[in-house]
């Protein structure tokens, strides 16, 4: 199914009910759903290959919480058992992944990719691009330099003024922005980079055209915001039914059916994930569900414990540990959602 097809259903209208009629599904060859690509392919416009994603399902909670150490484990284990992939801080030796990735051209990975952000209002650290596969360039106010002025542990991803689009006065214009993306391909020894732009869904034709017309291979849109925390924070912007259907449009009008299009909204459960990808999603966000999870769930167990001695109290850090009940749940998550992806043929 092509994606200007897919662009025609309304989430609203029960986009999942075209399940084949038994006849048609005897006549399908015996194991042919094993033969079938369940994963997520993003084309790179500048060379034409092509990188494969095993699943389409992404997680921004490194990035957008507070505490992301504490998610780290956890988001590395889904990433290499479950193949999310992960924006946000690198899981493993950059070093080794290029040495496990190879200069292949059409690479087909087991697991989730580690995605590297890059915020468009502060300098690129070309050192931490040098091995990146897949760069996602954030169009919000960097993190970074809210964290480095507050003298606590809120970070702005957890306030509502993350989310306000940003975009410097040197970079305005559409031939200013594509050499911005160029170059962030350039920073890379992989043969094939792709790179996206992550943007809230404001205006979101335009915004999208935007980017289509400046390089990206890409466009993420967040129509819901999600953040861990105590409690977590949520922030709902445009219907994603309306962002879905502005972006698809978008793509069409611009004559580059390759661009994907990547969404975080709400996911409570495996049907609302199949909705999306029946909508015309490539890829979709599972925080929001990541989030309810860990809420709900007893963590394995605690980063930090105050000791005592005769010079005084103090805090011993240790490693964040895996949240088990997380993983199984979103294992049995995963394979639900696939079930339903192979039943709706998806």
């Amino acid at each position: 199914m092509s994606k200007q097809n897919k662009s025609q259903n309304n989430l609203s209208s029960n986009p999942i009910n075209r399940a084949r009629s038994l006849a048609d599904r005897l006549e399908q060859a015996p194991l042919a759903d094993a033969l079938r690509d369940f994963g997520c392919k993003l084309q790179c416009r500048a060379s034409g290959q092509s990188l494969h994603w095993p699943s389409p399902i992404f997680s921004r909670i490194a990035l957008d919480t507070a505490n992301s150490p504490s998610w780290l484990p956890t988001l590395d284990r889904l990433r290499s058992r479950c193949g999310v992939s992960i924006i946000g801080p690198q899981l493993r030796n950059s070093q080794s992944q290029s040495d496990h990735l190879g200069s292949g051209a059409d690479r087909s990975l087991d697991d989730g990719l580690s995605i590297h952000p890059v915020f468009v209002d502060e300098p690129i650290r070309f050192d931490a691009l040098m091995h990146a596969e897949q760069i996602e360039l954030q169009f919000f106010p960097s993190r970074a330099q809210t964290s480095r002025s507050s003298s606590n542990s809120v970070n702005m991803a957890l306030t509502a003024d993350a989310w306000i689009p940003t975009l410097p006065s040197d970079l305005t214009d559409i031939e200013k922005m594509s050499k911005r993306i160029e170059l962030l391909r350039s920073a890379s020894d992989q043969p094939t980079v792709v790179v996206g732009g992550a943007i809230s869904a404001g205006q979101v034709y335009n915004d999208v055209r935007f980017l289509i017309d400046s390089g990206v291979d890409y466009i993420s849109i967040v129509s819901q915001a999600a953040a861990g925390g105590s409690p977590p924070k949520i922030w709902n912007f445009q219907p994603v039914e309306f962002v879905i259907e502005q972006a698809l449009g978008a793509i069409a009008k611009s004559g580059v059916p390759s661009v994907s299009l990547h969404i975080c909204s709400s996911i409570h459960t495996a049907e609302d994930a199949v909705g999306l990808l029946s909508a015309g999603v490539d890829a979709f966000s599972i925080d929001t569900w990541l989030i309810h999870q860990q809420a709900t769930t007893p963590s394995s167990g605690n980063s930090s414990e105050d000791l005592g001695s005769f010079m005084g109290s103090y805090a011993r850090t240790s490693t964040p540990a895996l949240n088990d009940s997380v993983l199984v749940a979103t294992e049995s998550f995963l394979k639900d959602f696939m079930a339903l992806r192979r039943f709706y043929e998806v």
